[in-house]
Formats: C-alpha cells, sequence, structure tokens
C-alpha cells in the first residue's frame, strides 16, 4: 500500500502520491532539513529486499547521483528502508514530452538538449535503457520556448536485469521506442539511447510513434524487421527531417551517428530547409493499441549487442619503407601472407613464388602458399579473463498483452580465485598458452616450453631448428606468462619475436630488429634475454615489433618499434630500446596486439587502443592512427580483448580485426573479413554465442571460451575451427569443438588452434601443422583437423 501524505520514509515527510508503476511507487516529498521538495522513488517489486539486489541498487544509485548535467535529473539521496530501496531527486515542475505540445524547433531544442545529456552519460559508459517520451520532462521559460529538457530515471535502469525485476514479469524497455539489438537480446549502448531518442523525436514531430502494431509482440517485431518510416508521408513540411530520423534509427547501430550530438546538430540542420520552425507540431498521441506502457518511471535493462554488418569505411592500406599502401609506416616491414578465405584473395603458389627471399629465412619445404600455414601475424595472449559479471540473455516470451523478457544469469568460468583486488593480469594461473606464426609455447608446471617453427631462435633453446615436440627454455624459473609476437619483413622473412614472465622480470628472444627483445640492441637472440628497467611484472605481450608488460602496479610500459604509434607514449620514433610508461592507463588489467596496434583493458573494465587503425580495428569511430590510447566508447564490463591479422593479395594490404567480449558477448569491428561481412570501425556483437569469458582472433579465424567450451568461428582454410573439417568457405556462425570440456583457455593465430583443459592440466592443438606446432610427432603434416593433445615427454 502507497505511503499516506503526512507519513514519513527514510526522514522525508511523504507530500503526494506521483504515480505508481511495475517497480514501486514515486512519491513528492519534503526533505525537511533543507526544507525543499523532492522526488523519491520507492522500489517495491518483489525481491527488492533480495540482499544481492539491494548491494545492485546501491552501486546504480552511486552511479546515477555521479551523473552532473542539466540534462540529468539531479540524485540526492539513496538508501534502503523498511519499505524497500529509495532514492532521492529534483522535483521538477514541469509536463513529460508524453502530453507536451511543441513546435519543431521546440521539439530538435529538446533532442539538443536531451543529446548532450546522453553524450555526457556514454562518455562515462553509462547507458539509460529507457529514452522514451515519459521519461523526459520540458520546462519552459517566461516566452513559453523551451527551457529545459531533463531526462529522468537516468543511470539505474540496469536493476531491470535483475531476476528479482523479471521474475515478476516487467517489461524491460518501452516496446514503441525500443532499439532492435535490445529486442533481440543484445546489451544496450550509446546506439541503442540514439534509436530510442529519434523514435521519441518521429513522436514529437508526427505525433504517434514510429512503429504501430496491434500487439506489443507484432509491435517489437517491426523494430526488428521493418524500415524507419519516412516522416514527409506525415508531416510534408518537415520531410527534410526524415532521413536524419531514419539514419539514426537504423537497424545497424554501427549505421547510426557516432554520437547523439552528431544526430541533433544534423537534425538542426534539417530544420534549416524547412518552412516549419515555429509551426506547433502534432500532438503527442496514445502508444499504439495493443502496447501495455512501462511504468511511468519504470526502470530497464538489456544486455549485448547484435547488429548486422554495414558499408564499412575504406581500407587506405599502409605505406612506408617495406609496406604498401597510404596511411601506415614501417620501415624494412611488408604485410603478412594472406591466410584468410575470403573471395579475391588468392595466394601466389607456394612458396611464395614472386617474392623475394631473405639470407636466413629458410621456408620449410612443402609449405603451402600464403594462406594460413605459413608464420603471419601475432596474436599475443591476453591477461586472464576476470570472474565473468552475471550474464543475462533475453528471450521474447509470446504473451497477450506484454512481453516478459526474462533475464537468464549465465555462469563464468572461475579462472581465479576471489579477491577484492580481482584477478592478476597474467595470461592464466596454470596453463599459459600462445601459438602464431608456426610457434607455440605453453607454460607447464612454472616452467616454459615452446615447439614449432624456430627460424630466428623464437623456440629459445639456442638454436634455429625447428621442433616437433614441446622444448623446454632453458633459465628460466617460476614462468607465469608467455606470448609470441611477429611481423613480415621487406624481403619476405618472418620475424618472430618470444618474450616470457619469469619471477617477475620480462625475458624475450628471437628477431630484435626494432629492439622488442629489450637489451637494447638490435642483435638476433636464440636466448632469454632479461628486459632492464622494469618494475616487477605479470603479463607480457609482443608484437610487430613492440612489447608492452603490465606490472604488478598495474602500469604498462612499452618499447620497441613506435612508428605507428604503437607504443602509446606519443613517441612514434623507429626504434625505442627501453621501456616507456603509458601514463593514461591506470588499472591494466591485460593487453593484447597485432598489425600495429594495441588494445588494453583497464582498473574499470573498460577497453583503450591505440596505434595503427587502417582497417578502423581501434574500434574509436575513425580510420585515424592514434599515438595514444582511445577509448571504445560502446563497449563496457569487457573482459577479453584479442587482434588478428591477415593480407589481402589482391589489394596488397594488411587487414586486422578486432574481438572483444564485454558483458559476456563477443564484439569484433575491424576489416572486412570472414568475420565481418564489412569494414566497421565501431564494435559488432557476434551472436550465437553467450557468457563467453575469453576470445582470440587469428588469420580471420576466431575462437571464445564460455562455459568450459570453445566456439569457433570464420576461416577454416586448416581446419583451425575445429569442426573436424577444412574448407576454403568460412564458417559462418560459432561452432563448438565437441571433444574438448573444461577448457580455460584458447589461442587461435596463423591457422592453428590450441586450447588449455583445466582438468588435467593439459594442452591441445588443431589446424595448420606445416612446422610442428601441433606439437606432437603423430600430427599430419599440413592440416590437423582433430585436436591433439601436445606431447611434454
Amino acid at each position: 500500500m502507497p505511503a499516506q501524505p503526512g507519513s514519513h520514509i527514510a526522514g522525508y515527510r511523504v507530500i503526494s502520491l506521483l504515480g505508481s508503476g511495475g517497480m514501486g511507487d514515486v512519491y513528492v516529498v519534503e526533505n525537511e532539513s533543507l526544507k525543499r521538495q523532492e522526488a523519491m522513488k520507492v522500489i517495491s517489486v518483489g525481491g527488492a529486499s533480495n540482499d544481492d539486489f539491494q548491494q545492485r541498487f546501491t552501486n546504480e544509485a552511486r552511479t546515477a547521483a555521479s551523473l552532473d548535467h542539466p540534462s540529468i535529473i539531479t540524485v540526492h539521496g539513496y538508501g534502503v528502508s523498511d519499505i524497500g530501496p529509495w532514492f532521492t531527486m529534483s522535483y521538477i515542475k514541469g509536463h513529460d514530452l508524453a502530453t507536451e505540445h511543441l513546435s519543431p524547433a521546440d521539439s530538435v531544442t529538446v533532442v539538443e538538449q536531451v543529446a548532450s545529456g546522453l553524450d555526457y552519460a556514454h562518455a562515462r559508459t553509462v547507458v539509460h535503457r529507457d529514452i522514451k517520451p515519459a521519461n523526459i520532462v520540458v520546462t519552459k521559460n517566461d516566452d513559453g520556448g523551451v527551457d529545459r529538457a531533463v531526462m529522468l530515471d537516468f543511470g539505474i535502469a540496469k536493476l531491470a536485469d535483475s531476476p528479482q525485476l523479471t521474475a515478476v514479469n516487467s517489461v524491460v524497455g518501452t516496446a514503441a521506442y525500443t532499439a532492435p539489438e535490445i529486442i533481440s537480446g543484445q546489451a544496450a549502448s550509446g546506439k541503442s539511447d540514439q534509436y530510442s531518442l529519434a523514435c521519441t523525436a518521429y513522436q514529437m514531430f508526427a505525433g504517434t510513434a514510429p512503429f504501430k502494431a496491434e500487439t506489443t509482440t507484432a509491435l517489437m517485431m517491426a523494430h526488428v524487421q521493418q524500415p524507419p518510416p519516412a516522416l514527409g508521408q506525415v508531416r510534408p513540411d518537415l520531410a527534410p527531417l526524415g532521413p536524419v530520423l531514419q539514419r539514426a534509427m537504423a537497424k545497424d547501430p554501427n549505421a547510426r551517428y557516432a554520437n547523439c550530438r552528431a544526430f541533433a546538430d544534423d537534425l538542426r540542420r534539417a530544420l534549416g530547409q524547412t518552412q516549419a520552425g515555429t509551426a506547433t507540431s502534432i500532438a503527442g498521441s496514445p502508444i499504439p493499441s495493443g502496447h501495455t506502457p512501462a511504468p511511468a518511471s519504470g526502470m530497464t535493462s538489456a544486455p549485448g549487442m547484435a547488429p548486422p554488418s554495414h558499408p564499412g569505411v575504406s581500407n587506405p592500406g599502409m605505406t612506408g619503407p617495406g609496406m604498401t599502401g597510404p596511411g601506415m609506416a614501417a620501415p624494412a616491414m611488408t604485410p603478412p601472407p594472406n591466410y584468410g578465405s575470403q573471395p579475391g584473395m588468392t595466394p601466389p603458389p607456394p612458396p611464395y613464388s614472386g617474392q623475394p627471399s631473405q639470407p636466413g629465412m629458410n621456408i620449410p619445404p612443402g609449405m603451402p602458399g600464403a594462406y594460413a600455414s605459413g608464420p603471419g601475424m601475432p596474436q599475443p595472449a591476453w591477461g586472464a579473463p576476470q570472474p565473468k559479471k552475471s550474464k543475462k540473455g533475453l528471450w521474447i516470451g509470446l504473451a497477450a498483452a506484454v512481453v516478459a523478457l526474462i533475464a537468464i544469469a549465465g555462469t563464468a568460468i572461475a579462472l581465479w580465485p576471489k579477491g577484492d583486488d580481482g584477478p592478476p593480469p597474467i595470461a592464466h594461473p596454470d596453463m599459459q598458452l600462445i601459438t602464431q606464426s608456426g610457434t607455440s609455447c605453453a607454460v607447464k608446471d612454472k616452467e616454459l616450453f615452446c615447439w614449432g617453427s624456430n627460424s630466428v631462435g623464437q623456440v629459445g633453446d639456442g638454436s634455429t631448428t625447428d621442433r616437433k615436440t614441446p622444448v623446454k627454455v632453458p633459465g628460466l624459473t617460476d614462468v607465469s606468462a608467455v606470448d609470441i609476437g611477429s611481423y613480415r619483413a621487406k624481403s619476405d622473412k618472418y620475424l618472430t619475436t618470444t618474450c616470457a614472465v619469469a619471477e617477475g622480470d620480462v625475458y624475450c628472444w628471437g628477431s630484435n630488429y626494432y629492439s622488442q627483445v629489450g637489451d637494447r640492441s638490435e642483435t638476433e637472440r636464440h636466448a632469454p634475454a632479461k628486459v632492464s628497467g622494469l618494475p616487477k611484472v605479470t603479463a607480457v605481450v609482443t608484437d610487430y615489433g613492440s612489447t608492452c608488460a603490465i606490472t604488478e602496479e598495474k602500469e604498462l610500459y612499452c618499447w620497441g618499434n613506435g612508428e605507428v604509434g604503437q607504443l602509446g607514449t606519443g613517441n612514434t620514433a623507429t626504434r625505442v630500446p627501453e621501456p616507456a610508461k603509458i601514463n593514461d592507463l591506470t588499472g591494466v588489467k591485460s593487453v593484447d596486439g597485432g598489425g600495429g596496434a594495441f588494445c588494453a583493458v583497464d582498473g574499470s573494465d573498460e577497453l583503450y587502443c591505440w596505434g595503427s587503425n587502417f582497417s578502423g580495428q581501434l574500434g574509436d569511430g575513425t580510420t585515424q592512427q592514434r599515438n595514444t590510447p582511445v577509448k571504445v566508447q560502446s563497449l563496457t564490463g569487457v573482459t577479453s580483448a584479442s587482434l588478428g591479422t591477415a593480407y589481402d593479395t589482391d589489394n596488397k594490404r594488411l587487414k586486422v580485426t578486432t574481438c572483444a567480449v564485454a558483458e559476456g558477448t563477443v564484439h569484433c569491428w575491424g576489416a572486412q573479413s570472414s568475420l565481418l561481412s564489412s569494414q566497421t570501425t565501431s564494435p559488432v556483437a557476434t551472436t550465437g554465442i553467450e557468457n563467453a569469458a575469453q576470445v582470440s582472433v587469428g588469420v580471420e579465424t576466431a575462437c571464445a571460451v564460455t562455459e568450459g567450451k570453445i566456439w569457433c568461428w570464420g576461416n577454416n582454410r586448416y581446419g583451425q575451427t575445429g569442426n573436424g573439417s577444412e574448407s576454403d568457405s568460412a564458417v559462418s556462425a560459432p561452432t563448438v569443438v565437441s571433444s574438448l570440456t573444461d577448457v580455460s583457455w584458447v589461442t587461435t593465430g596463423a591457422s592453428t588452434t590450441c586450447a588449455g583443459v583445466a582438468q588435467n592440466n593439459e594442452v591441445y592443438c588443431w589446424g595448420a601443422s606445416w612446422a610442428g606446432q601441433i606439437g606432437n610427432a603423430g600430427a599430419a603434416s599440413e592440416k590437423q583437423l582433430e585436436p591433439m593433445k601436445v606431447s611434454f615427454t
């Protein structure tokens, strides 16, 4: 029963009841100590007294209270009383957009103000999740024009993810304004807020929501399947605004505007092309028949995001000594051979006919052509994914009047014991593992073993002889992490470097052309050389002539080649022999590199990338090189990321793809490939896989670990997806590697895939096997189509 006027809730005196909904009641209350009126929401749904829910409430209320923007409602206080969790906010005496009549000009002003508030929140990784007319209150100035547009319920919408809320069949979101990716069961993002704002704007101009249907189910399917309506059909005087709204309501989030402000700016420009700048818009109308509105003060959420691909930005390519195409300099470096199966990427005959070889590089006899059988660009090991937050998958449950979006809590693989500071940023607690460029390494019982291609001493045993079974790397004890990286030199020689962490120190060996070994020389090393000038280290990654390490203080240091900004310090020198700290990152948990780019997860579980960006692999919406870290705006709760490379022989340029796990969903972006139907510069969710803990990207191949199983997709020319077959056609959807269970780590690179199995502390590898990188003498000489146990004896 609602509280009565004159009664008290948590020390506030109730003045009146503003409204009630599925999540609770909203009151006008008096803050007696400050003698002012505030609005109070009391959460009274089933389960609100649950300790877990109360903690979630506290976290989200703190997030809301941290936001300070004129178009975001101010949260003054919060707590838990005997009648449930509550929070107070500013009491704004205005009308919401569900009833307010505005001119087109004032409507655009509202969109501009709301867009500014949304971009402010999105920059702080907060998504509203329920933008709709009823959640935007407008106040007016003395002249009757719009003074201020304020969004309600900002920052606490995640509470609708809670099983306690979905258990009472709360409608998550308001169907008339919900983005298609959310309806499909994926995560809310800044782009989904933009979609909802565009739907709200459409209603302000047209007087009705953009889609109509007799049932909520049909209405939601209209968002998913029907094209955005043309505003000019109902408001011919506002026809120039139609294309702007349609772009902001694109089915593909990546086809929408880069941010909400860009949408609002375009809308203002379009309004200038009309004669209706001061005409009164049609009044708002009720939500279409058959729709049950969400509570006036309800909260929403929706995890992941699965947009289709969209036409990407053209790839500017790479240039500089040893590179082809404009946009990237890398002396003595050329792109790797094509390991992909993309049509139009035809390999030269083996072994790389028509390409010169360099003395000292002996390509093994019988090595196939420029596909994924040969050494290629690296895919270094990442830090262990943290125990993953609960991933909520959404299903559409058909009902007569409402759709219950039921959140299913997933279970993550707990790789690390729980602790206040989270897991240490190293590759894996029991079995650190990497395969790349025809070489594989694994940490077993705190000792390092490597095998496969050894042309520049990357196996670390003091020789340059290929090894078909693991050999122990001498001189290293208490090893905790390992990584392999390489690039293809102008002469066609593959320069591969291996690095490991032993007793808190970094050791590197192999190619050292860019001083990436860290011994302040340019001399090739066939045995481990210690990197000086570093504090105690927990993780290391090396790629493309550059090396980075994470310290115990979770700071990131990099050295080696910096020509395309990949050191992240702003130094773009050819050789930086001494480790330099990246000051822009704190709390670093993991790092990876590929194709002259690096990405790192920071202490807030946010992803930052820097370096070469010719494929859009940095995920910042551009193809602009970044010499210091830039945030991937649309991802939160990131636990793993990986970069993979391939070479387009037709266009003679390198292609880089980045994938990351965010809130259990795998997102990918970058070059058009077997993983992406078109180039995209912002994350695109991968469907068909949930509750992912870790992802690895190779040459147009991706693999992810989820609940102890491996799922792979993309390029399968050498059977690296593990489905038991080989094909020039890509595996279009994630496919489980059925023969392996209890998997804790997967790595794929240069068309070989390896997995660490926790139960027996074993390693299995499959795919390209020409250099012995499978680690078993009984492996097929070219393609190992089934996972084979690595022989450590």
